[in-house]
């Protein structure tokens, strides 16, 4: 299908509200779409306008015209220009701007068939123009229009939507159709009140005996009355792109890798806490200034950002990416369920393949129940454990998730009630005593004991037997959560790789490979108390999900997954360990963890803080396209040349740390404030 797109907005510095200025008796807008509907080779017309008040009226005329009308951002114009295209599912895009009246079908139409009939990618009228100024025809593939909207960054290239495609020749096979003789040197848009008063004389002398009049009738005209053709000289081609143009250099001068991210953050900061959902990927955790805050997609181990800066992935969606971004198994079994539907009033079949599939592949797995997020697993599993044991205490080690029966034991414990809060009592790691102390405290009160398995550092040996035997002295349900461990240190979790089992354990992330399920999974006798209590969703047995979990299970047991992940991360901890030994920085940087999710661990050292050490490390990282805050979670897709960019990032700017702290220079080479700490959770 081709699609014609005509911009029009009433703001305007040069001539406010042109585009419904009288016409005839009507506005200069409904005479455009007239002429534009009589080309022959759009199949259809979209008009794009803005969502701001002042552009409701050109909505109320599209609407008495029986007109398409799509409205979105008034500044980023090939974000509105592309999702108005998007909406229709075009193969073709024709752009056209709301200022050119005197747009003819036959220029339309030419531009068109000089496109199809070369075969390039992108056409335009006016790159080189021989066309008057005003009869700007612009023709481009879709996919190209789709590459530039989320690639594009420049000012110039938000503003003007063609920008980006025709400054990458390298990229693009681009046309230039023009005209059988030179006529740049004519001005028939209306920029300026000049330029209405001519555009009102052809329109006059021409449209009432031919409403479909030509370019060869408007040559005509003026060749018969030479003085209009003088009524609108003087006045630049091309002045908006010129003046976007500087706003470019001044972005680059300035800085603006980030631009549009924090353009858009201060835009978010108006209708979400944070601008984002999640804490750890909001503003809390990424220093301003020199970081990105949206990112707009990502392939394999590779994400671009809003602004079109990539980036090697190391945080990989929180640690849920196993297989890496658009896995091509998982997108196509998602794609085809898609066909079958997402939710139903019964469940789908999907639900028990997916249990199955978890019985075989988790040691302690007899049933399954479903979740969306990691914290309704765990806390379905604390509801489970304290109506199996009919006691109200838990023992935690490890993050699990902002439901109050855990995040009451952390910082954040605000909205908490204080009878919830003082159920939950925390652990360290590898302190059998201290556990057993804690549960000695108060006999036959706890109900489940639940820790990540591991986090930053090894078990000590015997360590998790110990747990488990002393959670089942005490009465208690040994809980592991393996959010994150889970399909990621092996096949069925730490449980398999530590060869212990617990009674229940609790799934999210990596099992979907960053799909939104979670799943909850014991023992046949616990879990059959999950008809009794309540842990029930709308949502939990919806299928696209479901099937991207299907999907990544069954690639975890066909390809060696795991045992990619940890080669790969094994080569990550070797090397900067060996970096951090050579700049001799062990007195306040360490390297430690699984190599399937390792932590570079940040230490004070007077007189800086390690968020100080952080921040300064986060911004030269990103600098260098690693996006990391000291965690390599690692994915399937991970390459050997995304290990060795990482090392050479870290070779770089460990050097830089040291500088900066050993000859107290970390203020100056800060661009930026020093993150605060969240909370601390492990």
């Amino acid at each position: 299908m081709i699609l014609a797109i005509l911009q029009a907005r009433v703001s305007s510095s040069r001539l406010p509200g042109k585009v419904l200025k009288p016409l005839l008796g009507r506005p200069v807008l409904d005479l455009q779409i007239e002429r534009v509907l009589r080309a022959r080779r759009i199949d259809k017309l979209v008009v794009a306008t803005s969502t701001g008040e002042d552009d409701e009226a050109i909505a109320s005329l599209c609407k008495d015209l029986g007109v398409v009308c799509f409205r979105g951002a008034l500044e980023d114009v090939l974000d509105r220009f592309y999702q108005a295209a998007q909406q229709q599912h075009p193969t073709t895009v024709v752009r056209l701007t709301g200022d050119c009246p005197l747009t003819g079908p036959e220029v339309i139409d030419g531009c068109i068939d000089f496109f199809g009939a070369g075969q390039f990618d992108y056409v335009s009228n006016a790159i080189e123009p021989s066309f008057p100024d005003g009869l700007d025809v612009e023709v481009m593939r879709f996919d190209c229009l789709e590459q530039a909207w989320r690639e594009a960054r420049l000012p110039s290239e938000r503003e003007h939507v063609t920008p980006f495609i025709h400054s990458h020749p390298e990229r693009y096979r681009i046309g230039h159709f023009r005209n059988d003789r030179d006529l740049s040197h004519l001005r028939w848009t209306v920029d300026e009140p000049e330029d209405l008063e001519l555009v009102r004389a052809i329109y006059e002398a021409l449209y009432q005996d031919n409403p479909a009049f030509s370019t060869r009738d408007i040559l005509a005209l003026l060749e018969s009355r030479p003085e209009l053709a003088v009524l609108n000289t003087g006045h630049q081609r091309n002045a908006g792109l010129m003046k976007s143009q500087q706003q470019d250099a001044a972005w680059r001068a300035g800085g603006g890798r980030y631009a549009r991210s924090e353009a858009l953050l201060e835009r978010a900061l108006k209708t979400i806490p944070l601008g984002s959902q999640t804490f750890s990927k909001s503003k809390t955790q990424y220093p301003y200034g020199v970081s990105p805050y949206f990112i707009q997609r990502g392939q394999g181990s590779h994400v671009w950002d809003v602004d079109g800066n990539e980036y090697v992935d190391f945080i990989n969606g929180l640690a849920a990416m196993t297989l890496g971004y658009n896995d091509p198994d998982v997108t196509t079994a998602v794609r085809k369920q898609l066909e079958e539907g997402v939710i139903f009033s019964l469940p789908h079949p999907i639900e028990m393949e997916v249990a199955e599939k978890l019985v075989e592949m988790v040691p302690c797995a007899e049933m399954v129940r479903f979740g969306k997020n990691g914290s309704d697993a765990t806390s379905g599993a604390i509801r489970l454990a304290r109506a199996w044991t009919n006691r109200e205490r838990v023992a935690v080690c490890g993050y699990h998730g902002w439901q109050d029966w855990y995040i009451g034991s952390t910082a954040r414990w605000r909205g908490v009630p204080n009878s919830v809060r003082a159920l939950t009592h925390s652990f360290p790691y590898n302190d059998l005593d201290a556990l057993d102390k804690l549960l000695v405290e108060h006999p036959g009160e706890f109900a489940a004991v639940i820790l990540e398995p591991m986090n930053t550092t090894e078990p000590l040996p015997g360590y998790l037997d110990g747990v488990k035997a002393t959670t089942h002295r005490h009465g208690a349900l040994l809980v592991f959560d393996e959010t994150i461990t889970g399909f990621r240190y092996a096949n069925g979790g730490a449980q398999q790789r530590f060869g212990v089992t617990p009674d229940l354990a609790t799934f999210g992330k990596g099992l979907a490979n960053g799909y939104p399920v979670s799943a909850v999974a014991g023992r046949a006798d616990v879990m059959q108390l999950m008809e009794e209590i309540f842990f029930s969703f709308t949502f939990g047995g919806e299928t696209l999900s479901l099937s991207a979990a299907l999907a990544t299970m069954g690639k975890l047991q066909r390809e060696p997954v795991v045992e990619t992940m940890y080669h790969q991360g094994a080569k990550i901890i070797d090397g900067i360990r060996g970096l951090i030994e050579r700049n001799e920085m062990g007195d306040f940087i360490s390297i430690c963890g699984n190599p399937t999710w390792s932590f570079l661990l940040l230490k004070d050292i007077a007189p800086y803080s390690q968020w100080q050490i952080k921040t300064l490390f986060m911004q030269e990282m990103l600098a260098r396209g690693i996006l990391t805050f000291g965690t390599h979670n690692i994915s399937y897709s991970h390459s050997d040349a995304d290990v060795a960019v990482l090392l050479k990032a870290y070779d770089e700017v460990l050097p830089l740390l040291a500088v900066a702290v050993r000859q107290r220079k970390l203020e100056a080479m800060l661009r930026c404030k020093p993150l605060e700490p969240l909370f601390k959770v492990r």
